[in-house]
């Protein structure tokens, strides 16, 4: 059976809920616990449904993970383990459950990094642990793409309660042009992740207009909280829209997307059609040849010219103009280096 993230993470918190017996749990309690704990990790609320719940604790009490998890409600109200020792956490689990919480678990380990699956480590470590004993060494399935050594992972706990909680930040910064860091009073808006680097969207307090700076994370030194200062909202920062027509994360707050045109050969059609550049990459035409045309309505940055310069020559901006020209510009400075 299916068994994701969200649904394992949610089993643990129910988990965790009743093993607490110096509390009483309503299902309204349960529900707004399980809530919290994927917006912990989302970064967002999305509230979980009574029967998203349900089906949770059906799962829980049933064989089918070796839970037989003897949930009771007493008082027509109240949830709670029968047996007050009880947790999913000492138990054996069967083939199917443990195929389950190992594929589940691929996924996780590659999170546990994160501060928002903070409350959960325990529990899924201990599974980890009864996976381990009971089928032994298993190679991973599934590598997804992390670096173990970004020195920007430190602050993102950090940094991801100061965006949550509203709160004004100093920062130690050194850009790769200066020689020693500045501090700078920022506003946090957004933690943003590109290509396996992570950046600080944000205001400094001493922009004159409003304007959106980002900040590598692993060019930060220092982060602390700057109680002094109230925090400031950015009304022209939406961060679930910021970079819907980005290829990255460099962009002006007044930006906007341009129609961007671009033919690909026959040998690498196939390849950007199954994995396009931009959710907004439509087909315009196809060519007999193999090769096609498309279209993109983004903003022009840098990731988008390295974007398009990694297919070397299967590809060639038609339009704009300025971004045509700048490609042309790039390709011929590398065909000089190999031409002397």
């Amino acid at each position: 059976m299916p068994l994701n993230r969200a649904t394992l993470i949610r089993i643990s918190t129910i988990d965790k809920c009743l093993q607490n017996r110096y509390r009483r749990w309503t299902i309204d309690d349960l529900i707004d616990a399980c809530t919290d704990a994927l917006a912990e990790f989302e970064g967002r609320s999305n509230p979980v449904s009574r029967r998203t719940f349900q089906n949770d604790l059906a799962l829980m009490r049933s064989d089918r993970l070796g839970y037989n998890a003897p949930i009771v409600v007493r008082d027509n109200k109240y949830y709670e383990y029968a047996d007050p020792d009880f947790s999913i956490t000492h138990l054996p689990l069967n083939d199917e459950g443990l195929d389950a919480l190992n594929s589940a678990l691929d996924i996780l380990r590659q999170l546990q990094g994160f501060p928002q699956l903070a409350s959960s480590i325990e529990t899924i470590s201990k599974l980890n642990e009864q996976i381990s004993r009971h089928t032994g060494s298993v190679p991973p399935a599934m590598d997804m793409e992390h670096n173990d050594d970004y020195r920007g992972a430190r602050f993102i706990g950090a940094i991801y309660e100061a965006v949550r909680k509203q709160q004004t930040i100093v920062i130690e910064y050194q850009s790769f042009k200066a020689r020693r860091p500045e501090a700078l009073v920022v506003y946090p808006y957004l933690l943003k992740e590109y290509r396996n680097r992570w950046f600080l969207i944000s205001e400094k307090m001493t922009n004159k207009t409003p304007q959106v700076n980002i900040f590598a994370l692993d060019r930060i030194h220092s982060v602390e909280v700057d109680k002094e200062h109230p925090f400031k909202k950015c009304v022209d920062f939406d961060p679930e829209h910021y970079f819907d027509d980005t290829v990255g994360v460099t962009r002006l707050i007044n930006d906007k997307a341009r129609r961007v045109v671009i033919k690909v050969d026959h040998d690498q059609a196939p390849y950007v059609e199954s994995k396009p550049f931009h959710k907004s990459q439509k087909v315009e035409q196809r060519f007999r040849d193999g090769s096609i045309q498309l279209s993109l309505k983004v903003v022009l940055n840098n990731e988008l010219a390295r974007l398009i310069l990694g297919f070397g020559g299967h590809i060639e901006v038609i339009a704009p103009p300025e971004l045509r020209d700048k490609i042309a510009h790039s390709v011929r400075i590398a065909a000089s280096r190999y031409t002397k």
